[in-house]
């Protein structure tokens, strides 16, 4: 329900929002009460050859579904013996896992991912999902869902228009030379999910199919592997943005973009002088928002710069100050995009790119007494925001649960946006670890922690981070540290 209201009311006001509604029974993902718009989804399983419920010390089901990436809900108190549960659901594809709860509430068996999609007025059924106790399975219970375009168009007009009929997501190792999973789809679903990989370090290539492709020989696809981006046990990936597909092998699918800004408001001759602004990065990024396509290095002043040989597809816009005090965060607040770029043709955003300061709190994370995600058999951590004690982001917030990651170089932004919903921030590609953007006129911020190990340990962590700024860049050295927790204690999970 919250991401619903989410989506109707944005930035400050969501804390304002949050305090209209009274909840009085648990609350199931985002369940809005417009039945034109919901399908179900028939939910089996069975327990692994040789057990049973009893034997495996089942006491009630749990169903956790997640779609786009963000957890949409925990459907609870499904009978074991039952091997099936009606979910009600939005439009939309799912990945789903099933978790038998103990007599004592801990989880003591679980189920790999599947991924279903639904229509509205639909009923479709999962695939019979294994239960297998804790400790005893592959370990293989992780998921990828990629999205795509074609051409920077949505694939439900592009992919007919280019008679592609099916796409091929890849998941590739991170020597780069072996596939390890793929999933194929009709290309006009616009997403595919490979299921039951392990933890580990991954590429992904999207291969697109018209009728007369041989198999392994695409006319369309990604241009290169996408990645590195680390994937940790027990967790459901899914990119923010879609991936771009376009016709290989033609060397005309190149166009070119022109782009200018203002300085708060104000024209670049006058607002860099005033700002005191010598030079700007300004970056082209991919349909991820993260692939770095083209960046230069441009004065101020000169208030707009052209781009040549960008490749057909959508793309977005990043300026940043160049070589900032690490104190300042002049650029775009938001990201500008996205921007169609199509071949033999130069695009032009129409309106000036305005140039601001960004207010952004960067928070390290790490675990009381050492150990990693996977050590710790965490995959996921749920955070809640609090600006000055009043609640802005809850736990329950499709934007919360963020993958547990301790070190990485790449995909390392996990971005919670205070304004938008999806993160639309421009954040700088110094802003590592959890990232709170468009923090404006907060003095403390409050960031809590939780999560839930595969072994049913708890964790929680809170932290004040004080004497905030409009306009600048606080990077909080101290990591935000989990600590195991026990039941009763406000913060924890269990």
């Amino acid at each position: 329900m919250w991401n619903c209201v989410s989506q109707l009311l944005h930035g400050r006001w969501r804390a304002f929002a949050l305090s209209l509604f009274v909840v009085t029974a648990p609350l199931q993902g985002c369940m809005v009460n417009n039945s034109s718009s919901r399908g179900n989804i028939i939910v089996q399983w069975a327990p692994q050859g040789g057990t049973s419920c009893g034997s495996l010390g089942i006491a009630s089901i749990n169903v956790v579904a997640s779609r786009d990436g963000s957890a949409y809900g925990t459907f609870t108190n499904g009978i074991c013996t039952s091997g099936a549960m009606t979910i009600q659901v939005g439009e939309g594809t799912y990945v789903l896992h099933v978790e038998g709860v103990g007599y004592d509430g801990s989880i003591v068996a679980s189920t790999p991912s599947v991924s279903v999609p639904v229509m509205a007025y639909s009923t479709v059924s999962s695939a019979v999902l294994v239960l297998s106790p804790l400790g005893t399975s592959t370990g293989n219970n992780s998921s990828i869902q990629a999205t795509w375009t074609v051409n920077g168009q949505a694939p439900a007009i592009a992919c007919g228009a280019n008679n592609l009929k099916s796409v091929v997501l890849s998941i590739v190792d991170s020597t780069q030379t072996q596939v390890i999973a793929t999933a194929q789809s009709p290309c006009a679903n616009g997403v595919a999910t490979a299921l039951n990989l392990a933890a580990g370090t991954y590429y992904l290539q999207l291969d697109g199919y018209t009728p007369s492709d041989a198999t392994g020989q695409p006319s369309w696809g990604t241009t290169g592997l996408k990645g590195p981006f680390v994937l940790n046990a027990n967790t459901d990936m899914t990119f923010n943005s879609p991936i771009d597909i376009v016709k290989l092998g033609t060397t005309s699918a190149l166009g070119g973009l022109t782009l200018g800004w203002t300085v708060f408001g104000k024209s670049a001759i006058t607002g860099c002088s005033q700002y005191v602004i010598d030079k700007l990065n300004v970056t082209v990024l991919g349909a991820d928002k993260t692939q770095q396509l083209q960046t230069t290095q441009v004065a101020c002043s000169a208030g707009q710069i052209s781009f040549a040989n960008l490749p057909v597809g959508a793309v977005y816009v990043r300026i940043d100050e160049a070589n900032p005090p690490d104190t300042s965060a002049y650029g775009n607040i938001n990201f500008a995009g996205p921007v169609s770029i199509l071949a033999n043709q130069t695009a032009t955003i129409a309106t000036p790119i305005d140039i601001g300061q960004r207010s952004i709190v960067t928070v390290p994370l790490a675990f009381d007494g050492g150990g990693s995600c996977s050590t710790h058999g965490v995959g996921s951590v749920k955070y809640q925001i609090l600006g000055d004690s009043k609640l802005i982001v809850p736990f329950t917030d499709a934007d919360a649960t963020k993958p547990c990651e301790l070190s990485s170089t790449t995909f390392a932004q996990h971005v919670i946006d205070l304004d938008n919903s999806p993160p639309a921030c421009a954040v700088p590609d110094t802003a590592t670890g959890l990232v709170v953007c468009n923090a404006h006129g907060i003095a403390t911020l409050t960031v809590q922690a939780q999560a839930i190990s595969s072994t049913g340990i708890g964790y929680a962590a809170k932290m004040d981070v004080t004497g905030l700024v409009d306009g600048k860049l606080t990077a909080v050295k101290v990591p935000l540290d989990l600590q195991v927790c026990a039941s009763g204690d406000p913060l924890c999970p269990l």
